[in-house]
């Protein structure tokens, strides 16, 4: 699942895990099954919260410009890595110093 029982411990409060380290099987279920419904409840609230899916709007918005760029930037590399390749083979300006 998620977390594992050391990392689990690292979140978890103190007092909980005091509170609750003897448990029996009928009682860890039912803790689990109520976690569960409030991680799903959760969830849900998240997906619907509008000023962060408003927010996750801006940063997508304010991203896209960069991401424009770095396209564009990357694209360029290419073509002129294949423009060198081509020069380098004799394909193009065979008197080019790059030929040599």
């Amino acid at each position: 699942m998620g977390l594992d029982k050391g990392k689990a411990k690292s979140v978890l409060s103190q007092t909980f895990i005091e509170n609750n380290s003897e448990l029996n099987e009928d009682q860890a279920s039912e803790f689990v099954i109520k976690s569960e419904l409030k991680i799903k409840g959760l969830e849900e609230e998240r997906a619907a919260d509008d000023k962060l899916n408003a927010a996750k709007q801006i940063v997508k918005d304010l991203n896209a410009g960069y991401s424009s760029a770095i396209k564009y930037e990357r694209a360029k590399i290419s073509f002129l890595l294949e423009k060198i390749e081509e020069i380098q083979s004799g394909q193009v300006n065979p008197t080019s110093g790059l030929n040599n």
